[in-house]
């Protein structure tokens, strides 16, 4: 009998273990790809928040803004756009903000949006309301002010 390996043996050896290496580094690539993907999702969620909060607050004016990019310099190639419609009902207003990840080539993309009804404060604050409203500090400065008065005459 004979000893050793054969070159034949030996090549399908290496075409084994060659198959072997492509499965395994095609699977790390997709996992790598899955966790960049992921990450990108859950920032793009933060971001997509953050700027409905500003939006909420008053910090970001609450009309439709067509695609921004975002000032902060480790957000490069990240945009936002506003998009402001009536609500279903009078007073409400239907306020969406997207945010997207975009970078050139063969990148990951990334992406988010976020709807909420808002109440519209141009329907709750008219000059009529205003007015009511400056009425009624009027009066209530003014019982305050005899209150005052009456507790300050019987001492």
């Amino acid at each position: 009998m004979r000893r050793g390996i054969t070159l034949y043996e030996v090549v399908i050896a290496l075409v084994i273990f060659s198959g072997a290496i492509a499965a395994i580094s095609e699977g790390v690539s997709t996992g790598v790809r899955a966790a960049l993907q992921s990450r990108l999702r859950s920032q793009a969620i933060l971001l997509c928040e953050s700027k409905m909060g500003e939006v909420m607050a008053g910090v970001v004016p609450r009309t439709s803004a067509g695609e921004a990019t975002f000032p902060e310099p480790q957000l490069q190639g990240w945009t936002w756009s506003l998009n402001v419609k009536p609500g279903p009902q009078n007073g409400l207003q239907l306020v969406q903000v997207d945010v997207q990840y975009k970078l050139a080539g063969d990148a990951v993309d990334a992406s988010f949006s976020l709807e909420r009804f808002i109440r519209d404060p141009s329907v709750f604050v008219t000059s009529e309301t205003a007015v009511i409203a400056n009425n009624q500090a009027q009066a209530l400065e003014a019982a305050q002010q005899a209150q005052q008065n009456q507790s300050s005459g019987q001492n």
